[in-house]
């Protein structure tokens, strides 16, 4: 039954209550207090045998569309179900199967990728690009030279003056970090890459509260400045393959046991 149809079975039901219930209120009247008027009582009778059909067909036709519901479920699930459910739980397994093999494809490609971009590089500059991670350009590697001096000239301010707001200039490094290897790969909307900026922004501060009680606050700049070239070594390996299937740096192990 559809929504409607239960709707209007529920409103027939209550008006056959409500035709009962008057009928009986009419007929007690009619029988106490007007001394048996007959065709009153004709009348009152009368609409309570209607009143009592509607309300008994009602819940006739509720009983049976709630068994035909019932019979019609069993049914499918012992029949149809029963027959479909190996081949549901095949199209499962092969739509689990193809997402793999869609995961693997894009790695692929972007392995592909990275190959002939690097082969249609021009002469000149290949001796030039084989130092250089792929994906990367000249402009990056001058941009992390000139971070890299502004981070180690940082950590030296920092460890000659012992400033007291150590932390937020630790995080404020980690940012920019993050930010130039982000731009440079395309990764600003990319979830995890915002995963690994916020792990910082969250850990930092409350590292240098909890270590600043037990460590010499120039050794604990020193040690947050491991961490730092540790993450950007990890985000920048991590990027690399995000972005173009493989890893920075191109060992090619088979060809060096060949030599040997």
């Amino acid at each position: 039954m559809s929504i409607a149809e239960k709707v209007g079975l529920g409103i027939t039901i209550i008006i056959a209550i409500i035709l009962i219930g008057y009928a009986i209120f009419s007929l007690l009247i009619d029988l106490l207090i007007l001394n048996f008027d007959w065709f009153a009582i004709a009348i009152d009778l009368l609409s309570l045998a209607i009143g009592i059909a509607l309300g008994y067909f009602s819940i006739r036709i509720y009983k049976k569309s709630v068994y035909y519901e019932g019979l019609v479920n069993s049914a499918f699930d012992e029949g149809v179900y029963a027959r479909l459910e190996p081949i549901l739980r095949k199209v499962a397994e092969t739509h689990v199967e193809m997402e793999s093999l869609g995961s693997r494809l894009n790695v692929i490609d972007r392995k592909v990728q990275t190959v002939i971009d690097e082969q249609v590089k021009s002469e000149p500059q290949i001796e030039l690009e084989k130092a250089i991670a792929p994906g990367t350009s000249m402009g990056f590697i001058i941009k992390t030279i000139f971070l890299a001096i502004i981070t180690m000239s940082g950590f030296l301010f920092m460890i000659y003056t012992s400033i007291r707001y150590a932390h937020f200039a630790t995080l404020l490094f980690f940012i920019l970090w993050w930010l130039l290897i982000s731009y440079e790969f395309k990764l600003v909307n990319n979830a995890t890459a915002w995963v690994m900026v916020f792990a910082p922004i969250l850990l930092i501060p409350v590292s240098f509260m909890v270590l600043g009680t037990h460590v010499d606050p120039n050794n604990l700049v020193a040690l947050f400045y491991l961490v730092l070239a540790l993450y950007v070594f990890l985000y920048f390996c991590w990027a690399v393959y995000e972005t173009k299937g493989t890893l920075p740096f191109n060992l090619d192990l088979n060809k060096y046991l060949k030599q040997k």
